[in-house]
């Protein structure tokens, strides 16, 4: 589905900064059919899909989503205000837009983007698109407050067959979800966002990421919506794919 705007306080984009941009454009080129366009972005049928940037040699590489504003400064002070911290404040990105990446108070990062010529993604719930933004905390009422106070979002419990999950809804719209850390993840994972890509098939996407020199964190499971797997790519980055059913779709 093409996707030509997002309303401020709606996750709009999903940027990868890994130690070796080449191996992740051979792995998710692979993986999802993407390309590489003019501005450094991947894309999927020419349109913009997710970002890609140099991290620091050696480290490992991370998937950092981006919601879209109309006031850096106040998202920033927001942020402070509600016990989160500004790790890299407000700047331009050449004539793209504004970016500024923060971490909430379980110190999971995001960022905010506010719109020049890019918008964000141009693409999404098509198959190799991003279509879910997921929030992992151990403390769900604090993150949930936390969120609530910068962008608006409320928390809504979802129907998760026996599973605590939650819903973000942003006024009438659902923005992401919400899980709490528990049985489901390894010990001592930390509080973490996580970028989900639809896949025609949840269980094959996992083969063929471990044939590229990925692993699979979580195989494929049934979910509400589907079928749902976390995955890691060569350098480390966590992501997570999902299949939907025929009828969740309609």
């Amino acid at each position: 589905m093409r996707v030509r705007g997002y309303a401020p306080g709606t996750p709009c984009w999903a940027e990868l900064v890994t130690p070796d941009p080449a191996a992740a454009e051979r792995f998710y080129g692979e993986l999802f059919g993407w390309g590489r366009n003019d501005d450094g972005h991947f894309t999927l049928g020419g349109r913009a899909a997710a970002g890609l940037r140099q991290g620091r040699p050696g480290g490992t590489a991370a998937w950092l989503i981006s919601i879209s504003t109309d006031d850096p400064a106040g998202a920033a002070a927001a942020v402070e205000r509600s016990g989160g911290a500004v790790r890299v404040p407000p700047a331009s990105v050449r004539d793209l837009g504004t970016a500024a990446v923060f971490a909430d108070p379980g110190h999971a990062l995001f960022g905010t983007w506010l719109r020049s010529r890019f918008v964000g993604a141009q693409v999404t719930f098509e198959p190799g698109a991003i279509c879910w933004f997921e929030l992992a905390a151990r403390d769900v009422d604090r993150s949930g407050a936390f969120y609530k106070e910068v962008f608006g979002w409320h928390t809504v419990e979802a129907d998760s067959e026996g599973q605590p999950y939650f819903e973000l809804h942003h006024h009438n719209d659902t923005v992401g979800g919400l899980v709490p850390i528990d049985d489901r993840f390894p010990p001592g994972v930390p509080d973490h966002w996580t970028v989900c890509f639809m896949v025609e098939d949840a269980a094959a996407a996992c083969e063929r990421a471990t044939e590229l020199g990925g692993s699979v964190a979580r195989g494929a499971e049934p979910a509400s919506a589907g079928f749902y797997a976390r995955l890691a790519d060569p350098s480390g980055g966590h992501f997570a794919v999902i299949e939907f059913t025929e009828d969740w779709m309609l």
